[in-house]
């Protein structure tokens, strides 16, 4: 191999690093399919508490709203996980330009 077979390798492997990077940050974009499965999914877990635990049902309704705040912040943590993810994307996408 010669030094301009060398560089083009060098170069197309750095596009193809940059387009996987692209493509990972395209991927981990919010789109409401993803919030609408995990809303489904509490709503899902409460009717499953609610069916095997009856007396839920006859306690004060604090105990419905405890259950929907868990719901809401394991549905928070999981965007946040993912928030989290694209960021580390941009910025491994936005040093190797510089």
């Amino acid at each position: 191999m010669n030094k301009d077979e060398v560089e083009a390798h060098l170069v197309f492997n750095k596009i193809q690093k940059k387009q996987a990077l692209s493509e990972e940050f395209e991927r981990l974009r919010p789109n409401w399919k993803g919030s609408v499965i995990r809303f489904a999914s509490m709503f899902l877990g409460m009717a499953f508490l609610i069916w095997m635990y009856p007396e839920i049902m006859q306690q004060p309704i604090l105990y419905v709203f405890l259950i929907l705040i868990f719901g809401l912040s394991s549905e928070l943590h999981a965007e946040s996980k993912r928030i989290n993810k694209r960021i580390d994307v941009l910025h491994k996408l936005l040093k190797d330009d510089a």
